[in-house]
C-alpha cells in the first residue's frame, strides 16, 4: 500500500510548475544597428510571386546610421532586394546587408531545462506505474486464494463440519482485501491521468522550440551617410514566393436591352508568411525577371536555323532558392508561428498571431493556391506568347488580405459597352439555339482570359469563358440558351440512299431541318449548317442542292438570316451526294502519309457518322 509520503511526493509532482524559458536577445540584429518600425504599403501580385514594399519614416543623424528591418520572412528573395531614401538628399545608401538567422536560438542549458521538465513527468508517471505493479499482484494473489478456498471447501464439506464463522472470515477477507487494492489502483490511475496534460504540455513546449530552431528569419540591414540630420522616409522591396491570382468576371445584361455591363474581379490568395492590411495592390500579367532584360538581336544567319532574336535572361536562381526555401518551411511556419502557438519569437512583424486557421485547413489552402497558381503562369505566359502583351491594373482602395491562403475578390475594372444581341443555332451541333452578344472593347484596359459569370436581369443564367480582349477589340459572348426556339435536323430516309458499286460507295443525302418560334412575339436568329468540303480526289462531293438557296463559304459552312413571327415555323434542306472508295481510311493515309491530316480525319468522321444514320 502506499505511505502517507508518497502521497504528498505525488501531489507536489501534479502542482509542480512549468518554467517558461525567456526570449535570447535577437541575434538578428548586431550591435550598433537600429530597428526600424515599418509597415507593408504597396503589393504587387504576379502569377506566382509578389513584390512587397515596406514603408519606415525615420529621424537620421549627422554621420553614419545603421538600420535593421527585422523579422521578416526566411524565404524572401535576397535577389529582389531594393532600397531607397526620400528625399535623397537626406542620405545615401552605403551598404546593405541580410542577416540569416533562426527564429529561436536557444543556449544548451535552455534546452536541457526543458528536457528535465520534460523528463520528470516522465519520471513521476514510471513512480506510480511502479506502484501499481505490487497492488496488481496482491489482486492477483487474493483473487487465487478465493479460488483455493472454494476448492478446499468442496473438498472438506463430505468430511468435516465447515462452521459458518470459518466461511464468513475468509469471505471478509478476500472482499475487503479485493476492494481496498482496487481504490488504491483508481487513485493511482487518477493521478497519472492528472500528469498526462502537463506532460503534453511540456513537450509540446520543447518541440515548438526544437521546430523553431530550424526556421529561418531575414534582417535586412541598411547603412545610410547623412551630412546633416534630416527626416527621411525609407523604402524597402522585395520578393516573396506563395502567392497567385486570377482573373474572373462578371457580365451583367437586360432582355432586350442595348448595353451590357462587364465587371473583372482578381481572386487574390497568399500565404507569404506577412498579413497585407491597407495596402496599396497591384495585379500584373508579367514575368518580372524576365522583362528586367533587354533583348540582344543575334547576327541574321538566313538559312542555319537559328532564331532571329533571343531575350536575355539572367534567370531567377535567387527566387528559386526562396521558393525552395518556402516549400520546406511555409507548413512548419504556419504551426509554430502563424497561429501564435509559440513563445520564443516574442512579437513578429510576420504575423502578429493573427491567424486562427488549423493546419489542415491551412495545408488545404496551399494545395489550392498551388494548382491555381500553376494553371494561371501557363496562361499568362500564352497571353505574352501569343498576344505579345501584359497587362497591370491597380485595385481602388486599400486592400487587405491575411497570409492563410484564403482567396480575396478585389475589383479591378467595370465598363459599359454597346451590346448586339443575336441568337444562334446550329442544330447539327445542337438543339439549342443560343443568345449571344457581339460587343467591343470600348474600355482603357483588356479582359484578361478568365471564367465569366453571366446575370440576366439580375439573376445568375449560367458561366462561360473568356480569351484576352485588347482594348477596342470585338469579341462575342455566350448569354444562355433561349428556350422558346424549337429546332430539328433528321435524315430524310425518303430522299437518301446509300449505294456501292465495285470499290466505291455513293450516298445520297437529305437533310431536313426545322425552326419553330414557340413564343407569342416575333424573334430573328441565324441559323447555321453545313456540307462536306474535300481536298482528297477520292471523295467527291457534287449535287448539292440547298433550300432556301443560300451559298456556302470556303468551308462549306451556311448561314441563313431567319425572321420568325409568333408561332411561325419554317423549314430548310440540305441535300448534296458523296461519293467515296469502300475503305476510305486506308485510302485517305496511302494519299496523305502515315497519318490524314485533321481535316481529311474529320470528313471520314462525317462520313462514318453518316452511314450509321442508314
Amino acid at each position: 500500500m502506499r505511505t502517507p509520503l508518497k502521497s504528498l511526493f505525488l501531489a507536489a509532482v501534479i502542482v509542480l510548475p512549468f518554467h517558461a524559458v525567456s526570449a535570447p536577445p535577437d541575434p538578428s540584429v548586431p550591435d550598433g544597428a537600429t530597428v526600424v518600425e515599418s509597415r507593408i504599403t504597396d503589393v504587387t501580385v504576379y502569377a506566382d510571386r509578389s513584390r512587397v514594399t515596406r514603408g519606415s519614416t525615420v529621424t537620421l543623424p549627422a554621420g553614419t546610421s545603421r538600420l535593421a528591418f527585422a523579422k521578416l520572412p526566411g524565404w524572401l528573395d535576397e535577389g529582389s532586394l531594393r532600397l531607397a531614401v526620400t528625399p535623397s538628399a537626406a542620405g545615401r545608401i552605403t551598404d546593405v546587408q541580410v542577416v540569416r538567422t533562426f527564429l529561436a536560438q536557444p543556449a544548451d542549458d535552455e534546452i536541457r531545462k526543458l528536457e528535465a521538465g520534460v523528463t520528470e513527468i516522465q519520471d513521476a508517471i514510471a513512480g506510480l506505474d511502479d506502484e501499481l505493479m505490487p497492488l496488481e499482484a496482491q489482486e492477483q494473489q487474493v483473487r487465487a486464494i478465493r479460488t483455493f478456498s472454494a476448492e478446499k471447501w468442496t473438498k472438506d464439506t463430505p468430511v468435516r463440519e465447515v462452521k459458518t464463522e470459518e466461511y464468513a472470515g475468509v469471505v471478509k477477507f478476500i472482499g475487503g482485501t479485493l476492494g481496498e487494492t482496487a481504490k488504491a489502483k483508481r487513485a493511482i490511475e487518477k493521478q497519472k491521468r492528472s500528469l498526462q496534460p502537463e506532460l503534453a504540455a511540456r513537450q509540446r513546449k520543447l518541440a515548438d522550440l526544437r521546430q523553431c530552431m530550424q526556421l529561418e528569419q531575414r534582417t535586412v540591414i541598411v547603412t545610410i551617410a547623412a551630412e546633416k540630420p534630416a527626416s527621411a522616409a525609407l523604402a524597402l522591396t522585395y520578393m516573396l514566393p506563395g502567392t497567385t491570382w486570377e482573373p474572373v468576371h462578371e457580365l451583367r445584361a437586360v432582355q432586350d436591352g442595348n448595353t451590357i455591363e462587364m465587371a473583372s474581379f482578381a481572386v487574390v490568395s497568399q500565404t507569404t508568411g506577412e498579413d497585407w492590411t491597407g495596402v496599396n495592390l497591384t495585379l500584373s500579367t508579367q514575368r518580372p525577371m524576365t522583362a528586367a532584360h533587354i533583348p540582344e538581336l543575334e547576327s541574321l544567319a538566313v538559312g542555319a536555323g537559328k532564331p532571329l532574336a533571343k531575350m536575355v535572361n539572367a534567370g531567377d536562381e535567387t527566387f528559386q532558392a526562396a521558393q525552395k526555401n518556402w516549400a520546406v518551411q511555409n507548413e512548419s511556419f504556419n504551426g509554430v508561428v502563424l497561429t501564435g502557438n509559440n513563445s520564443y519569437t516574442g512579437s513578429t512583424s510576420i504575423s502578429g498571431g493573427r491567424l486562427q486557421l488549423d493546419s489542415d485547413s491551412y495545408n488545404r489552402n496551399v494545395v489550392s493556391q498551388s494548382a491555381v497558381q500553376q494553371r494561371i503562369v501557363a496562361v499568362f505566359e500564352r497571353v505574352q506568347q501569343q498576344r505579345g502583351t501584359t497587362a497591370q491594373f491597380a485595385a481602388p482602395g486599400a486592400q487587405t488580405v491575411r497570409t492563410d491562403g484564403r482567396t480575396v475578390r478585389v475589383p479591378i475594372g467595370m465598363v459599359k459597352l454597346a451590346a448586339a444581341p443575336k441568337i444562334v443555332a446550329a442544330p447539327e451541333l445542337s438543339l439549342n439555339a443560343v443568345q449571344t452578344v457581339d460587343l467591343a472593347n470600348a474600355g482603357a484596359q483588356p479582359f484578361l482570359p478568365g471564367k465569366v459569370s453571366i446575370f440576366q436581369d439580375g439573376a445568375l443564367v449560367g458561366t462561360t469563358e473568356v480569351e484576352f480582349v485588347a482594348p477596342g477589340e470585338g469579341f462575342a459572348m455566350f448569354l444562355g440558351v433561349v428556350d422558346r426556339i424549337k429546332l430539328s435536323r433528321t435524315l430524310d430516309k425518303k430522299s437518301s440512299s446509300l449505294t456501292w458499286t465495285g470499290k466505291r460507295k455513293k450516298m445520297q443525302t437529305s437533310f431536313l431541318v426545322t425552326v419553330e418560334n414557340l413564343s407569342d412575339r416575333p424573334v430573328a436568329l441565324q441559323l447555321a449548317d453545313r456540307i462536306p468540303v474535300s481536298d482528297n480526289d477520292e471523295i467527291r462531293v457534287s449535287g448539292v442542292l440547298i433550300q432556301p438557296e443560300v451559298k456556302p463559304d470556303a468551308k462549306g459552312l451556311l448561314k441563313w438570316e431567319v425572321a420568325l413571327a409568333a408561332k411561325e415555323k419554317k423549314e430548310f434542306r440540305i441535300e448534296y451526294t458523296l461519293s467515296y472508295p469502300q475503305d476510305l481510311q486506308v485510302v485517305t493515309d496511302k494519299k496523305r502519309g502515315e497519318a490524314a491530316p485533321a481535316a481529311a480525319a474529320e470528313l471520314n468522321k462525317q462520313i462514318r457518322d453518316l452511314e450509321y444514320k442508314f
